[in-house]
């Protein structure tokens, strides 16, 4: 597909706008993991039923994003875009005014629902302006706007909700949104769509082994970094005696990483290909984690923070690159497929993870049980580029 703006200073500003999108969506997606306590003291019901809204938009999500993609293939990207966006904001502003967790886990659903329609229109709109010479760059800003939510967005988001109460967290999402809204109605341009695909055909892009093949190394080590991640404080608190102060620079060093590796990772791809860029990630994330069973000096500890936060966000680039390759007929279809095994490797490594400790694991066999899931995870991939290499 040729590129709908012919040059990087003329796409660069609306796919900037989508992720600013991004943005609201990565900070809706964590943020009130940090207020679940005022939530559940607001709306008079106990902390751990008030973390069913969580789980409740991630389960949402997992299964609505393929079947709307497939449902809205043949919907302009422009409006279907600036549509989905507009229906989160209003859903925000909703689940804000909920009286009741009932009230709430509805208006979270449907936030869901909007956001699974959105963010992979958002990385499709995105390829289309940059065109596939520049593919990779434009689909790290989307996906750097998802980042630099989760990183940027969530602690301000969650301190908000704590100064002014858990719904002006979500009214703060919901004023992104509809900034980045009112901003994608006067500067994106309308969108080629592609041509049309059968139904039949769009529903076997659902079973594609090649497209899954992909889709499992990211189920897999999204949920090896997860596994890890959920629980980085007992991890260096254990390991390296990390509290307070140093516990925050060492999660800001993870930040930073991942703000730098989500970004880099599409000037990597568009240079050395997605297939060489995933497989140095996941050799990184693997190397990583294991190197974190061992770490006990601060100084080391923010190296490995760094790094492991800038492999972890550069998972999500290379691998829709690739499926975007495969399927160009179909791009939406394919990367709401891959958002669903984000989201299902977010589950499954905060299930392992909690089996783990269940099972009386400690700090640094919870690394090496991460790093395994990343290697499995890094098999699968070796495994598809050579089936790949004989045309299976």
């Amino acid at each position: 597909m040729a590129s709908v703006l012919d040059s990087p200073t003329r796409w660069a500003a609306p796919v900037s706008l989508l992720a600013l999108g991004t943005f609201a969506m990565g900070t809706d997606s964590f943020v009130l993991a940090g207020i679940l306590p005022q939530l559940a003291s607001g709306l008079h019901t106990s902390t751990a039923s008030s973390g069913q809204v969580i789980t409740a938009f991630a389960l949402t999500y997992a299964v609505a994003a393929p079947i709307v993609a497939t449902l809205t293939a043949r919907i302009p990207r422009r409006p279907l875009a600036i549509g989905s966006l507009s229906v989160f904001a209003l859903a925000n502003l909703a689940a804000a005014a909920a009286p009741s967790l009932g009230l709430l886990l509805v208006a979270r659903v449907v936030t869901a629902v909007a956001a699974a329609a959105f963010t992979p229109t958002a990385s499709v709109a995105a390829v289309a302006l940059a065109g596939p010479s520049a593919r990779g760059r434009a689909l790290a800003v989307v996906n750097g706007g998802l980042a630099v939510g989760t990183v940027l967005g969530v602690p301000v988001g969650t301190a908000v909700g704590q100064r002014f109460g858990w719904p002006a967290s979500l009214l703060f999402i919901a004023a992104v949104a509809l900034v980045a809204v009112a901003a994608l109605a006067g500067r994106l341009p309308a969108l080629p769509l592609p041509g049309a695909v059968p139904m039949a055909e769009r529903l076997r892009q659902l079973v594609d082994p090649r497209l899954l093949r992909l889709v499992t190394v990211n189920t897999l080590a999204t949920g090896g970094g997860i596994l890890f991640y959920t629980y980085i404080a007992f991890v260096l608190g254990s390991n390296a005696h990390l509290t307070g102060v140093r516990l925050a620079v060492a999660l800001l060093a993870w930040g930073i990483g991942g703000a730098i590796g989500a970004f880099g990772a599409g000037w990597l791809a568009d240079r050395v290909g997605p297939d060489r860029t995933l497989g140095l990630t996941l050799t990184i994330m693997t190397l990583d984690l294991l190197a974190f069973a061992f770490a006990g000096h601060f100084a080391l500890v923010l190296m490995l923070a760094v790094t492991g936060g800038a492999s972890s966000w550069s998972l999500l680039t290379p691998i829709n690159h690739a499926l975007t390759g495969l399927a160009p007929r179909q791009p939406g279809v394919v990367i709401s497929l891959n958002a669903s095994g984000s989201y299902l490797g977010q589950a499954l490594g905060a299930v392992l993870g909690g089996l783990a400790l269940a099972r009386g694991a400690d700090a640094r066999e919870l690394c090496l049980f991460a790093a395994g899931v990343v290697l499995v995870a890094l098999s699968v991939q070796l495994l598809r580029v050579r089936l790949a290499s004989v045309g299976r």
